[in-house]
C-alpha cells in the first residue's frame, strides 16, 4: 500500500486541506500545534476507525465547531488506486479508480461489515496497525506498563490464533461442566454402594426349605384342613373382588354394546371434530367482515343523508365546493348510493345467518370435545379394570387349582368348622413367622438387585464422562500445542529480524566492536523483549530512554516484517528526547527502512530536516 494523498474534512484543526504524499520518506515539519499530529492521527483514523490515542472518542477530533469532521486516504495497492473516507459519525466510503473515474465499491454505517471488507480486501487491522506500523508520543512506555495478559491477547490476535483461543476456552468450559458432573455422579455412586456378595441367597432358600417342611408337617398332622380352609376364605374373597371389578367394568361401558362400540364412537367423534377445525378462524374473519360491511354502510348512509340535505335545502350552489348545484345528477348519485346500501345491507345479512351458523357449529364441537374427554376416560377405566380383572382371575384360578388337588371342587364349599379341629396352633404361628420373614428378605433382595442395577447405570455414565474428559483434554492439549507451534514460528523469524536490525544500529555498547552478544526473547513475556547482555539479563526499565525507543523501533519493523507490513510506516516525532548522537542514528535508522517501505515523518527539529534533506517535504505552520 503506498499512500499518496491524505484528504481532510472539519478534522482537528483543519476545516479542508489536501497534502501529498511521495515514495520514501515524508516529513511533516513544523512547531509544536502546528498539526503534524493530526495528519499522523487522520491517516489512523481512515485505516481503522479509532484514534491513534487509546481510550479517545472520534467525537473528540473533529473539528471543535462541526457536526461531523471527514479523513481520507488516496493510496495504490497492486497497481489499483482506492479512496477511503471515514466520518467520525461512523460512516465509511470506499472508491476505486477506473478509467480515470471514481466509483464507490461501498458506503456503510455498519462498523463491522466495513472493517471485515477492508481486512479481507487490504489486510488492515487496528491492533497490527498499532503494534507494527505507527509511532506515537509515548507510546513505548504504555507499551512497557501493559499486564501481561493484556500483551497475550494482542498477541493472540497479532498471529491470527485467536479463533483458536476461543475454541479452547469452549473446550474449558465443557471441561467444568463434564467435571461438575463427573463429582456429581462420583457421589452417586457412593449413594450406591452396597455388598456385592448376595448373603440373603442362602438364607432364602433354607426359610424356604424349612417352611416346604413346616406345611407339610401342618397339612399331615391336620388333614390339610387348614390349609384347605385359609384356601377357601381366599377364594371366596378372590370372587367377591372378581364380581366389584366385572361390575365396575360393566358400568363404564353403560350404553354401549362392547368396548369396540365405544371406542368406534371415540373414532367418529374425533374425526367430526378434526373436519370442524378452523372454525375459528372462518368466524372471526365473518366478525371483521360484518364490521366492514356495518362501516360502509354507515358510511354510504352518511353521503346520503347529506345529499338529500343539500337537495331539499334549495341552495344553488354547494357549500362546499362552491359549484352549482344541479340536483338531477344529486338524485342519481342518491339513488346510486341507495342501490349500493342495499347490496351491502343485503351481503351483511348473508353474513350474519353465517356467523351465527358456524357460532352453532362451534359450540356443537365444543359439546363433542367434552364428549369425546368423558368416553376416553370410560376406555381408560375399561382398560384399567380388565388388567385388574385378570390379574384377579388367575389368582383365583391358581387357588381353584389347588383346591381341586386336595379334592375339592370349583362350586364346591369348604366346611366351615375345618379349623376347630386343629390342635396345634404353635405350628400354624411358626409357619405365618417363616413366611414373614422369607418376605422380607425377598423384599431386602429386590432392594439390592435394585440398587445394583442403578450403580451398573452411573458407573456407564461415569464411564462416559471420564471418556468425554479425556477427549477434552486431548483437544486443549492439541491446540496449546498449535498456538505454542504457531508462535515459535512467527515469533522465532521476528527475533531473528530484531537481531539483525539491532546488529545494524549497534544500538548498545556490547554490538559495537566489544566482543559481546545481544540477545532478545519475544516470547517469554507474551512481545514484551526479554534483554540478554553477555549472559545477563538486563531489565529493559533500566534502559535509557534513547535505548528503549530504538529497540522499540527495531522491535516494530522486526514485528510488520514477519506479521506483513501494508508497506508504509509512520513515525510521529522519533527523536523527541534524543541527544545529537542519538538524533543522526535514528535518521540513519529511518534511511534504512525507507530502502524497503514508504515512511511518514513529523518532527519540529531542523537537525532532523537536514539529516533528512531531499525527502518530500509538508511544512507547517501555526497560521495555517
Amino acid at each position: 500500500m503506498l499512500l499518496e494523498r491524505i484528504r481532510l474534512r472539519a478534522f482537528g484543526c483543519f476545516q479542508e486541506q489536501d497534502f501529498d504524499l511521495h515514495d520514501g520518506i515524508n516529513l511533516i515539519f513544523g512547531p509544536n500545534f502546528s498539526g503534524k499530529s493530526t495528519l499522523v492521527n487522520a491517516i489512523f483514523f481512515t485505516l481503522t476507525g479509532k484514534p491513534i490515542v487509546p481510550r479517545v472518542d472520534t467525537s473528540a477530533i473533529k473539528s471543535a465547531k462541526a457536526y461531523s469532521g471527514t479523513a481520507g486516504l488516496q493510496f495504490l495497492v497492486d497497481g489499483e488506486r482506492y479512496q477511503l473516507y471515514r466520518g467520525t459519525g461512523k460512516r465509511i466510503q470506499l472508491r476505486s479508480e477506473k478509467n480515470g473515474a471514481w466509483q464507490v465499491l461501498f458506503d456503510e454505517k455498519r462498523i463491522k461489515v466495513t472493517e471485515s471488507l477492508l481486512q479481507e480486501r487490504f489486510g488492515i487491522m487496528h491492533e497490527q496497525l498499532a503494534l507494527t506500523t505507527f509511532l506515537r508520543e509515548g507510546e513505548i512506555f504504555e507499551f512497557l506498563a501493559r499486564q501481561s495478559a493484556t500483551r497475550r491477547d494482542i498477541l493472540h490476535t497479532l498471529l491470527g490464533i485467536d479463533r483458536l483461543i476461543e475454541v479452547r476456552q469452549r473446550f474449558i468450559d465443557t471441561r467444568r461442566i463434564a467435571k461438575r458432573e463427573q463429582g456429581r455422579i462420583h457421589a452417586h455412586q457412593n449413594s450406591l454402594r452396597f455388598n456385592a456378595q448376595n448373603v440373603n441367597e442362602a438364607e432364602i432358600a433354607r426359610i424356604e426349605a424349612k417352611l416346604k417342611d413346616l406345611e407339610t408337617a401342618y397339612g399331615a398332622q391336620t388333614g390339610d384342613t387348614a390349609l384347605i380352609a385359609e384356601w377357601g376364605q381366599n377364594k371366596n374373597r378372590l370372587q367377591e373382588h372378581l364380581d366389584t371389578l366385572t361390575r365396575q367394568q360393566a358400568e363404564a361401558l353403560s350404553g354401549f354394546n362392547d368396548i369396540a362400540h365405544l371406542r368406534e364412537m371415540i373414532a367418529t367423534i374425533e374425526t367430526a371434530i378434526q373436519e370442524a377445525s378452523g372454525l375459528e378462524g372462518k368466524r372471526e374473519k365473518l366478525i371483521q367482515q360484518i364490521g366492514r360491511l356495518e362501516s360502509e354502510i354507515e358510511a354510504l348512509t352518511k353521503v346520503c343523508n347529506t345529499l338529500q340535505t343539500l337537495i331539499e335545502s334549495g341552495e344553488q350552489h354547494c357549500p362546499t365546493c362552491s359549484q352549482t348545484v344541479e340536483r338531477d345528477v344529486v338524485q342519481k348519485i342518491i339513488d346510486e348510493k341507495q342501490e349500493e346500501k342495499s347490496q351491502r345491507c343485503t351481503e351483511l345479512d348473508t353474513h350474519k345467518q353465517s356467523l351465527e351458523t358456524e357460532t352453532t357449529n362451534l359450540k356443537d364441537r365444543q359439546k363433542l370435545e367434552q364428549r369425546l374427554q368423558t368416553l376416553q376416560t370410560l376406555a381408560t377405566q375399561y382398560q384399567q379394570r380388565a388388567q385388574d380383572i385378570d390379574k384377579t382371575q388367575t389368582e383365583l384360578d391358581a387357588l381353584v387349582s389347588r383346591l381341586s388337588e386336595k379334592g375339592i371342587q370349583q362350586n364346591e364349599q369348604v366346611p366351615s368348622d375345618t379349623l376347630a379341629i386343629l390342635d396345634k396352633p404353635k405350628l400354624k404361628a411358626q409357619i405365618d413367622s417363616e413366611r414373614e420373614r422369607l418376605g422380607k428378605l425377598k423384599q431386602e433382595e429386590a432392594v439390592r438387585l435394585d440398587r445394583r442395577n442403578a450403580l451398573q447405570r452411573v458407573n456407564r455414565e461415569a464411564s462416559k464422562v471420564k471418556t468425554t474428559l479425556l477427549s477434552i483434554e486431548l483437544a486443549c492439549a492439541g491446540i496449546d500445542r498449535t498456538i505454542e507451534a504457531l508462535q515459535r514460528q512467527i515469533l522465532k523469524p521476528a527475533e531473528e529480524e530484531l537481531h539483525h536490525w539491532l546488529d545494524k544500529m549497534q544500538l548498545f555498547s556490547t554490538s559495537r566492536g566489544s566482543g559481546g552478544q545481544t540477545r532478545v526473547d519475544l516470547q517469554r513475556e507474551h512481545l514484551l523483549p526479554s534483554l540478554n547482555i553477555d549472559g545477563t539479563d538486563r531489565s529493559l526499565m533500566l534502559l535509557s530512554g534513547s535505548e528503549k525507543m530504538f529497540l522499540y523501533l527495531c522491535f516494530k519493523v522486526a514485528l510488520a516484517k514477519v506479521l506483513g507490513n501494508p508497506g508504509f510506516f509512520v513515525f510521529d516525532d522519533p527523536t523527541l528526547h534524543l541527544d545529537d548522537e542519538r538524533k543522526a542514528l535514528m535518521v540513519d535508522f529511518i534511511h534504512e527502512v525507507a530502502e524497503e517501505h514508504q515512511v511518514v515523518v513529523t518532527s519540529y527539529d531542523e537537525d532532523v530536516r537536514a539529516g533528512l534533506k531531499g525527502a518530500h517535504l509538508i511544512e507547517m505552520s501555526r497560521e495555517a
